[in-house]
């Protein structure tokens, strides 16, 4: 399929899934699809995860970024009970850059109080919640207060003799992973998502100069994949091994076979 890569040229790509366990870095799942965006893949790769070890232990964390963010991927999760990091866009992009939204009055700005049901402007002011209502089979929640009409910045933020209005989606579980996202605990482990999953594509890349597909089509694309990753976890299992000898034997000990 044609897409629009990150050289921002339009070329025949395909877009590779992985799902790395943190502690041995070795890959549990891959896939090949055609599709632009990430939104429909993570259900299929946790699948592909329980297919290849069983069923996730108890104490299994998952991290995956933004681009995973959909309403149904987090019912997906809450209905499976899986402790899942994945955080919105607004999150994922102070994550990246450690700074806020450049401007001041996005949307990205306004923090959500959720014990009190509200929004907070970067001016203090509360925007309560006002209605729920549904809009291309999506449910949507307004919050907003005419007091934005009285504010210096109303012109910059809202437009001239307007308020501004926040608009929410998807109900209950974003603000569950949004406000869980904002604690250090979520923040530690997103963090490691850089370790885990970005390092194995650039050993592939820049290591391994496994830089392009040599075939065409996804059942082709698919048995590349399946090669590069399995020679990818060869090696970290063996790196493993080595090391987990190197602690048994005795210093200055040559192993005879």
């Amino acid at each position: 399929r044609w897409m629009m890569n990150k050289k921002n040229k339009i070329e025949f790509s395909y877009n590779s899934q992985i799902s790395v366990d943190h502690k041995s870095g070795i890959i549990l799942s891959n896939s090949v699809t055609q599709d632009p965006t990430d939104h429909n893949q993570l259900i299929p790769t946790i699948e592909k995860i329980i297919e290849t070890i069983g069923p996730l232990p108890k104490d299994t964390s998952l991290s995956a970024d933004n681009g995973y963010y959909t309403l149904e991927n987090l019912v997906y999760i809450h209905k499976n009970n899986i402790n899942a990091y994945i955080p919105n866009r607004k999150q994922a992009t102070e994550a990246k850059t450690n700074n806020k939204h450049t401007n001041p009055f996005s949307k990205h700005n306004f923090r959500y109080d959720y014990k009190n049901n509200l929004y907070i402007c970067p001016n203090n002011q509360k925007l309560p919640y006002q209605k729920t209502y549904e809009y291309n089979g999506k449910i949507r929640e307004q919050y907003y207060t005419n007091k934005c009409l009285k504010c210096s910045d109303q012109h910059e933020c809202a437009g001239k003799n307007r308020f501004k209005i926040i608009t929410a989606y998807g109900g209950e579980l974003p603000k569950r992973m949004e406000l869980k996202m904002e604690t250090p605990e979520a923040k530690l482990e997103y963090a490691k998502r850089k370790e885990t999953v970005e390092w194995p594509f650039g050993n592939l890349k820049q290591n391994l100069k496994f830089t392009e597909y040599y075939t065409r089509g996804i059942e082709q694309i698919q048995t590349e994949n399946n090669l590069i990753y399995i020679a990818h976890n060869i090696k970290r299992i063996f790196n493993e091994i080595k090391k987990q000898t190197q602690q048994i034997l005795p210093k200055n000990t040559t192993p005879t076979i």
